[in-house]
C-alpha cells in the first residue's frame, strides 16, 4: 500500500512538473507574440509618419521656400523650448539633490551623536563598574 501511496506521489510531482513548464512555454510563447505585435506597430508607425510627412510637403499649399522657412522657425521654437524644459529639469534636480543631501548630512549627524553618547555612556557604566 505505501509504495502505491509513493508512486503516485511520484507520478503527481512528473504531471505538475510538466505542467509547470507547459505553463513556461506558454508564457514565452505570448511574451513572443505581443513583442512582435509591438514591434509591427512601432515599425508601421514609423513608414505611415514618414509617407505622411512627404506628402504633406509635396502638397502643402505653400511655396517650398516658404515651407522650409516655418519648418526651420518651428525647429529653433523647438529647440528652445527643449533648452528651457532642460534647465527648469536641471534646476528641479539640483534642489531635490540638496535638499536630500541636507536631511542625509543632518540624519548622519544624528546617528553620530546617538552612538557617541551611547559610547560616552557605555563608557562612563564600565568606569563605574570598576570602582
Amino acid at each position: 500500500m505505501w509504495m502505491n501511496l509513493v508512486k503516485t506521489g511520484g507520478y503527481i510531482m512528473v504531471l505538475n512538473e510538466l505542467a509547470n513548464q507547459a505553463n513556461q512555454i506558454r508564457h514565452a510563447r505570448a511574451r513572443a507574440v505581443r513583442r512582435n505585435k509591438v514591434r509591427s506597430m512601432v515599425i508601421g508607425a514609423g513608414i505611415g509618419t514618414t509617407i505622411g510627412i512627404a506628402v504633406g510637403i509635396l502638397f502643402a499649399p505653400r511655396a517650398g521656400k516658404e515651407t522650409r522657412r516655418i519648418i526651420a522657425e518651428r525647429a529653433g521654437e523647438t529647440v528652445k523650448e527643449l533648452e528651457e524644459n532642460a534647465a527648469a529639469a536641471k534646476a528641479h534636480v539640483s534642489a531635490v539633490v540638496t535638499e536630500k543631501s541636507s536631511r542625509l548630512r543632518e540624519a548622519g549627524q544624528k546617528v553620530i551623536r546617538t552612538a557617541k553618547e551611547r559610547l560616552e555612556k557605555a563608557n562612563d557604566e564600565d568606569k563605574e563598574s570598576q570602582e
